[in-house]
């Protein structure tokens, strides 16, 4: 087992301020500190004490790294929907979990209601899949799969239903 995700299980890492951290790294080299701190949730001097490595230690920085290296999107999804609600959650594991990732929901026509839930759930702000996996678990009919390939690997989520 990973170092780190045992450490997290444990509550001993504050995922919620290592995810922010990670994102924000990647996210300001393209955006401005201000925006960064708006779609993370923080105020700027949060952002500036992560960009400066002063919090968290770069130890627990680097624990939460291994855990995000080696766990596909749809893993991490709960924890840190938990941890830093939807919205930012969203945001946050579009930036740490990067072009790692490829996506895409996969829907069963014959099974399928159009009711509209998994659209409803979807948590991405651009309608690009995340890899989350909130829409398989949305749907009442089991209509929905998910496919993530991640690190080149290929998994497939499929609704309990």
């Amino acid at each position: 087992m990973i170092q780190g995700w045992s450490a997290l299980r444990r509550g001993r890492l504050n995922l919620e301020a290592v995810i922010r951290a990670l994102a924000a790294e990647r996210m300001a080299s393209e955006l401005p500190l201000v925006e960064v701190a708006a779609r993370l949730d923080v105020d700027p001097s949060t952002v500036s004490h992560y960009l400066s490595g002063d919090y968290p230690s770069e130890e627990t920085r680097d624990k939460v790294r291994r855990v995000v290296e080696e766990t596909p999107p749809f893993g991490l999804w709960p924890q840190l929907r938990e941890a830093l609600g939807v919205d930012v959650a969203a945001e946050a594991l579009k930036w740490v979990m990067g072009p790692r990732t490829e996506a895409e929901p996969d829907v069963d026509d014959e099974r399928c209601l159009a009711c509209g839930r998994c659209s409803e759930i979807c948590p991405s702000p651009d309608g690009e899949c995340l890899g989350c996996g909130e829409c398989v678990r949305a749907c009442p009919s089991g209509a929905r799969s998910l496919s993530v390939r991640y690190r080149g690997l290929v998994y497939r989520v499929f609704s309990p239903k």
